[in-house]
């Protein structure tokens, strides 16, 4: 890091400054290797590690297992920290104790914290900062934490300072070279359905996208995955083995009921303590039976003893934004954002008893399978009119582009997402459907956009 940067981090005094020095950081950094972002979290004195861990990795529901988890183990007294991405609307989101986002305040202080312990880090490594070259022993470049490192290290800071008895975390990318695999052996490592995302980094198949996740895997940890396709389950299975680690796999239970006017969906788990348990889920998103049942299983492998009362009240009080989330009377965000994702929200959406028509608001970034999507929407036939517009994200595809995924749909162009949304509400009926899909980054828009309104409901 430049000497101007290092001046302008120890000027940062509020919270908005933190922020946007976060936000800046990809400008001047490039990916680290897993050792240098160890080096630097064991100079830190490997914060958090006096908590009992559950490191989650996959591709779709990694955020919604944490919530699961989170819930239950609240419910059952425990104290919980949690660290997810990505963010919404803030990124205060991503650091929760006890379920609550860390304040601005906490934000600012553990940012100044962690800036003075890179400064004494780089004041250290100077004084062995060379390497041997062809022409002699030349200056290594300075280590600085990537945008995903910095929150990773700024929330493992919190957790030591309030040390609470369980951390949740959930790898940002993969799982092998993610920032978060520079942790001890956590109690259970879980890992969820593995789907064709992020490929340009993961691998183009199933088993290459596997090995990734699986690299979370360590000796003297337990394994809890979701039943997959063969392949991955496979790749999963032999990384268990070869670490020593007992490995259990859990399928999807199906659900016994659905009440679409209470927003409940129930179903069965069979826990190995109490037997069948009859468990409700606050949501009409069916893939989180899935997820539900997942986290389950992680805390029966994590050894954390929790009543039937209290899995039954953390599944029933467990909400998840961004996921089938009613934002507004008849309005819906869903998170979906590659294949698998997609395919989980357009069967929710099928079931969804709606008497009137069904709108889509649609919009995905480009280095996604957008074209898959589009036309797994298409097939449904589900949608009468399909509203696009381009993120603000550097990253959104134009909606012109995404106009012409979906070939001859009836699908509308506008300028931005608010506007598209609003667009929508004046023409709905009353008993229509609008539903939000196609990336997290679109659903965190239309959070921050109508977010006075959502208050009000």
């Amino acid at each position: 890091m430049a000497h101007g940067e290092q001046i302008i981090v120890k000027n940062i005094t509020t919270y908005t400054q933190a922020a946007e020095y976060i936000l800046s950081i990809p400008k001047f950094t490039k990916k680290n290797t897993l050792q240098d972002t160890r080096a630097f979290y064991e100079f830190l004195g490997k914060p958090g590690a006096k908590s009992k861990m559950i490191h989650v990795a996959g591709t779709n529901g990694k955020g919604s297992v944490c919530a699961y988890m989170d819930s239950c183990l609240r419910a059952g007294g425990y104290s919980v920290g949690m660290f997810t991405s990505p963010h919404l609307v803030t990124m205060r989101e991503r650091i929760r104790l006890n379920g609550e986002w860390i304040s601005e305040k906490e934000f600012l202080g553990i940012f100044q914290k962690l800036a003075g312990m890179l400064e004494a880090y780089l004041k250290k490594e100077r004084e062995n900062n060379r390497v041997c070259t062809e022409e002699g022993m030349e200056p290594k470049g300075a280590y600085h934490p990537t945008f995903f490192e910095w929150l990773f290290f700024m929330n493992m800071l919190h957790m030591e300072k309030w040390q609470p008895q369980v951390i949740l975390l959930e790898t940002g990318l993969g799982g092998r070279l993610d920032a978060t695999n520079v942790i001890d052996p956590p109690a259970v490592c879980v890992i969820t359905p593995v789907g064709l995302d992020h490929m340009e980094y993961l691998g183009s198949s199933y088993t290459e996208i596997a090995g990734e996740k699986a690299g979370i895997i360590k000796p003297g940890s337990r394994v809890v995955y979701a039943a997959m396709r063969p392949e991955s389950e496979g790749v999963i299975e032999r990384k268990a083995e070869e670490s020593g680690c007992f490995c259990r796999r859990v399928l999807k239970e199906q659900e016994t009921g659905f009440d679409l006017r209470h927003k409940r969906i129930d179903f069965s788990y069979y826990s190995r303590y109490y037997g069948y348990i009859p468990l409700s889920l606050s949501t009409t998103a069916f893939y989180q039976v899935e997820n539900a049942t997942l986290a389950l299983a992680a805390l029966e492998e994590a050894g954390l003893p929790l009543s039937q009362e209290d899995l039954e009240k953390g599944i029933r009080n467990c909400l998840w934004e961004g996921r089938m989330e009613e934002i507004l009377p008849g309005v819906f965000l869903d998170g979906a954002h590659n294949r698998e994702g997609i395919e989980a929200f357009l069967e929710t959406a099928r079931r969804d008893g709606c008497r009137g028509k069904r709108w889509l608001l649609f919009s995905a970034a480009g280095d996604k399978e957008v074209q898959v999507m589009a036309e797994l929407i298409g097939a449904s036939g589900l949608f009468g009119k399909i509203y696009t517009a381009q993120l603000e994200n550097e990253r959104g595809l134009s909606a012109k582009k995404l106009k012409l995924l979906f070939g001859g749909l009836n699908v509308i162009v506008k300028e931005d997402i608010p506007g598209a949304l609003t667009k929508m509400l004046e023409l709905r009926e009353d008993e229509d459907r609008i539903y939000v899909a196609g990336s997290l980054y679109l659903v965190g828009e239309v959070k921050a956009a109508w977010g006075s309104r959502m208050k009000g409901m």
